[in-house]
């Protein structure tokens, strides 16, 4: 494994400060769309088809644009990538706000989003992977991952508040903010990719799903498509339930995110490389016991519990997954990897919400037992990893 060692502890530090804001206003940007939009459509007198459709369409990019970016990264250097990143990513709140009101220019503007967005994600995760070591790294990505609960749980918060004053301040401000990064990342941060010799100039090679690791990136898609799919029917279930509202829904899953937050800037930073396969499976069973008391909801505390177990049990595997997997490739492939899995983790929250939505049209129980079931084969795959002797 290659590790960037030219650079000092304070220069690693400043870094990686820099890197946890850039995560953070990634996801920001990603949710602060979530209470805006069906508003927008509301307003605009649309069918309810194009609120879906414009959340959707954002991951649909990222899916597909993903790979490239990683790729691109690994052949050119993680910095340049980067810089083009929150170049688009700053257009596509632009062009949101500038076009508030012309519906084929916001679904331009979340296309941009979704494909400049892999190249942010794929970068910062690849420059966390070149600047540590195997021992360190699930400390640092529990740092990122604890950037990415606080972004989804400001996110919505912000874009609800400033969406009262106007829909078009909530996109102009993160385009502030995300141009105030690209300057900080233009001025101090150096290219940690060096070494690129060997990189692949080649197309994705999607016969990595037949190495050990493809059971590492199924369950990447496994455990965000059960996630997103819960996101979209929780509500649903607990109207019928407990006659829930919107305010306790939010206030329910900002508790959620600020438990996962916790959970990963403090428990996962401390687990030891090697320890991360009874760390997945102890989420994986949390969140399919939490799955399986859903249907069961008598009342909000019981509800809000369920939703607490199902956001720790999710941060406590994707956070460790995200660093297993990058200690299976070195620094000259570590864009592509990282790249591939943020493409399937877009695809499982494209297909999550179709899944479960769909499932709930028969029973309003049933997609919170698939849950469980698709937790479980996240545990076994994770356990026929580690049972064929990898270690993270």
């Amino acid at each position: 494994m290659y590790v960037n060692n030219s650079m000092s502890s304070n220069n690693i530090k400043q870094v990686f400060s820099l890197l946890m804001v850039i995560q953070f206003f990634i996801y920001f940007g990603f949710s602060i769309v979530i209470p805006v939009i069906p508003a927008l459509i509301d307003d605009m007198d649309l069918s309810a088809f194009h609120m879906g459709l414009l959340l959707a369409s954002y991951s649909i990019a990222s899916f597909i644009a993903a790979p490239f970016w990683g790729q691109f990264s690994d052949n050119n250097g993680r910095k340049k990538v980067l810089l083009i990143g929150l170049i688009g990513f700053t257009i596509s709140f632009l062009t949101f706000g500038l076009f508030i009101d012309h519906l084929p220019m916001l679904y331009f503007s979340r296309i941009i989003g979704g494909l400049f967005s892999g190249a942010c994600f794929s970068t910062t995760t690849s420059i966390v992977a070149d600047l540590t070591t195997a021992e360190e790294r699930n400390r640092y990505m529990g740092l990122l991952g604890m950037m990415i609960g606080l972004g989804f749980i400001f996110g919505p918060a912000v874009g609800g508040l400033l969406a009262g004053y106007s829909y078009q301040l909530p996109y102009f401000m993160t385009a502030a903010i995300l141009m105030l990064i690209f300057i900080a990342v233009m001025m101090k941060l150096p290219e940690t990719h060096l070494d690129r010799t060997g990189a692949d100039d080649g197309g994705i090679n999607w016969t990595i799903f037949r190495q050990p690791v493809g059971l590492l990136l199924l369950c990447t898609f496994i455990v965000m498509m059960t996630m997103s799919g819960m996101e979209s029917s929780f509500q649903l279930l607990e109207i019928d339930r407990i006659a829930i509202t919107p305010t306790q829904m939010g206030l329910l899953f900002m508790i959620g995110g600020f438990v996962s937050a916790i959970l990963q800037g403090g428990y996962l930073r401390q687990v030891k490389h090697g320890a991360e396969r009874k760390v997945m499976m102890a989420g994986l069973l949390i969140t399919a016991t939490a799955f399986i008391m859903l249907p069961f909801t008598m009342n909000l505390v019981y509800a809000g519990l369920c939703l607490v177990m199902l956001m720790a049990g999710n941060a406590m595997v994707r956070t460790l997954l995200t660093s297993s997997i990058t200690k299976t490739t070195t620094a000259r492939h570590m864009g592509k990897m990282t790249g591939i899995t943020y493409s399937l983790d877009s695809l499982g929250r494209i297909i999550g919400p179709l899944v479960f939505t769909g499932l709930l049209t028969f029973s309003l129980s049933l997609p919170f037992y698939i849950g469980a079931v698709t937790s479980l084969l996240a545990l076994i795959l994770i356990y026929i990893y580690f049972s064929k002797g990898k270690v993270a």
